[in-house]
């Protein structure tokens, strides 16, 4: 439900009603209550209430990424981010997943996703580390020593 909420409220269609001054909470809770559907119920609800009330519907994706980062590491996973360059295969993902349970001891869950501007190589985010091994973060770095 929070990853759904966490869409519902960055979704370019409701994301500028949350916060302008003629929409209501009650027309926003009701709003969500039709895109969340069959995932609302009345402890859902409340939560959406508190965060209405306090005006932090907007942190919701927020709230959804803390979720999911603690439920992990309750569960004894680190979530790993690889953006690469190019499509990554399975091999190579489990080669890095090898790597941080090595480093780091625990098991880890990797998503990977592309990113072109990189040009080469890969960033790869676990837990608030950044290990930045693209080309374009090189090129950036070689920049700043030369400037």
């Amino acid at each position: 439900m929070l990853a759904a909420l966490a869409n519902a409220t960055m979704h370019p269609e409701l994301a500028p009603l949350i916060k302008h001054p003629r929409v209501t909470k009650a027309q926003l809770r009701e709003l969500l209550g039709e895109v969340l559907g069959g995932q609302l119920d009345e402890k859902r609800g409340n939560f959406i209430d508190v965060l209405l009330d306090a005006e932090r519907l907007d942190l919701a994706p927020e709230i959804a990424s803390l979720f999911e980062r603690h439920k992990a590491a309750a569960e004894g996973f680190v979530d790993v981010q690889v953006e690469s360059a190019y499509a990554m295969s399975e091999g190579e993902q489990e080669e890095i997943a090898a790597a941080v349970r090595t480093r780091m001891g625990r098991d880890c869950k990797v998503s990977a996703t592309t990113n072109a501007d990189l040009i080469g190589g890969a960033v790869i985010k676990i837990g608030d580390s950044v290990i930045d091994l693209s080309l374009r973060g090189r090129l950036r770095a070689l920049g700043q020593q030369l400037a």
